[in-house]
């Protein structure tokens, strides 16, 4: 009967630390624009047959478990385990859209609750659009990243703090209002 409450509690406290756990700090951004795919056929067909950012939001949709993670997959990886969290659909959807032309960038966001998650943001034409995990966002297309930022508070039962945009080449964009608490915080090294 001990070991079973031992078990119980073991496996209580592990749940209920995944379940505060954000998508992780300033580690857990993939360098795309190093990024050399492994020389897998099927995974290059797979780049070359999702030609919009949100061909590959559907294939999420229908394959992947979200699972948190400590550090991110290269897109080969996760496509090939269909497991991960925001940080890796990020990146994969940056990483397949960039191919067909896409300019992308990635927005990390922070709320006040102490989570955070990771965006996929890509332009056409004047208006940004965007990716949250399986979900794409284009309607009605946004103006500039804190309007998709804002945007993005609507659909989540957190409350946003701060945000960093980085582009394809991992370089700051638009860095945070606050760059102490996301230094803090393991987010943010002011680069």
């Amino acid at each position: 009967m001990k070991k079973l409450l031992r078990n119980f509690a073991l496996v209580l406290i592990l749940g209920l630390l995944l379940l505060s756990a954000g998508c992780g700090g300033k580690t857990d951004y993939y360098d795309l624009s190093s990024y050399i795919p492994e020389g897998n056929g099927a995974f290059t067909s797979f780049v070359n047959s999702k030609t919009t950012p949100s061909s590959v939001a559907v294939w999420l949709y229908y394959n992947y478990t979200w699972q948190y993670s400590t550090s991110v997959k290269s897109p080969y990886n996760f496509w090939k385990t269909k497991v991960g969290d925001c940080s890796e659909c990020a990146a994969l959807v940056s990483y397949v859209s960039h191919q067909h032309g896409y300019q992308t960038w990635q927005i990390y966001v922070t709320y006040v609750e102490n989570k955070a998650h990771r965006l996929c943001v890509y332009k056409v034409g004047s208006l940004y659009y965007y990716t949250s995990k399986e979900n794409c966002y284009q309607t009605p297309g946004w103006s500039s990243f804190a309007a998709v930022v804002a945007h993005h508070d609507t659909k989540t039962t957190y409350t946003v703090q701060d945000f960093v945009v980085t582009d394809w080449y991992g370089n700051v964009v638009v860095p945070p209002k606050n760059p102490d608490l996301m230094k803090s915080r393991g987010l943010y090294d002011g680069e």
